[in-house]
């Protein structure tokens, strides 16, 4: 028993510099399987899931600015001749199962107070100036064609951003960049881009769609844009609400400034 304590307090020793105490030493109530308690109090919050393994802390009142204290922390550093592929961090799932949503990392942050919140940061940070690098990279490998996009069942998808209300109650939420694409704290001094978005994979059906009725904006106040309005069958480039010029796309009839245009072919 004494060894088997000896070694949890190594484990726990090597994952944070704190105070730890095992899952024993706790009433039997409160109790979790593979749990570690740091140098603060257990959170009162702290969900009852069968974990392998649970490591907490509860932030105290005060602290410094920019001072960052993790709960969990890797660290790995490389020699300049390293020849493996090392990796801080790694997490498997091997989903055998025909049911339920199974994900090999989960990250969720529960915003209860007006401090900005993120649920997951990627940053690189590249001290050269040479060589490649990505912030973040998703790899999606398959067999054969899909399904028609849509159905539930077979759909591929390689990023999925979904929104909604928090807790699924209260009125709509709007989100007001599905995707932001800026310079740090928006100074334009700090960076720019090549290309904002590339595709080059061959696109089944269309490299960029969206749903009908909404807009392209060719600047930042979305005043200048084009759509297609399926209520018209018209596509069109549009200030504000005002149509400066419309293509029908069933008849070819061309319209500017909300009149049609009568066009004569010389052929």
């Amino acid at each position: 028993m004494r060894k088997r304590l000896a070694i949890l307090f190594a484990v726990a020793a090597a994952l944070s510099a704190s105070t730890v105490a095992v899952a024993d030493t706790l009433p039997r109530a409160a109790a979790l399987s593979g749990f570690f308690q740091g140098s603060t109090p257990r959170p009162a919050d702290l969900v009852d899931v069968p974990a392998s393994l649970t490591v907490t802390r509860s932030a105290p009142s005060g602290g410094l600015p920019h001072t960052v204290i993790p709960t969990f922390y890797t660290h790995l550093t490389t020699d300049p001749d390293s020849q493996n592929f090392e990796w801080a961090s790694l997490s498997t799932l091997n989903n055998y199962s025909n049911y339920g949503e199974n994900v090999a990392s989960y990250a969720q942050a529960r915003k209860f107070a007006q401090g900005t919140s993120w649920a997951g940061v990627f940053e690189v940070q590249d001290h050269t100036g040479s060589g490649g690098f990505f912030g973040l990279e998703i790899d999606a490998f398959t067999q054969g064609d899909s399904p028609y996009p849509g159905s539930r069942q077979g759909d591929r998808i390689g990023l999925g951003i979904i929104m909604g209300r928090s807790g699924n109650v209260g009125p709509t939420a709007t989100i007001d960049y599905g995707i932001l694409l800026a310079p740090s704290r928006l100074d334009e001094t700090q960076a720019n881009v090549n290309f904002g978005v590339m595709v080059y994979s061959q696109c089944r059906y269309a490299c960029f769609a969206m749903r009908a009725g909404n807009k392209l904006a060719w600047e930042e106040t979305a005043q200048i844009a084009s759509k297609f309005d399926p209520a018209t069958g018209r596509w069109g480039l549009f200030n504000g609400e005002r149509p400066l010029f419309e293509v029908d796309v069933n008849t070819g009839e061309l319209r500017v400034n909300g009149r049609a245009v009568q066009i004569s072919y010389t052929d």
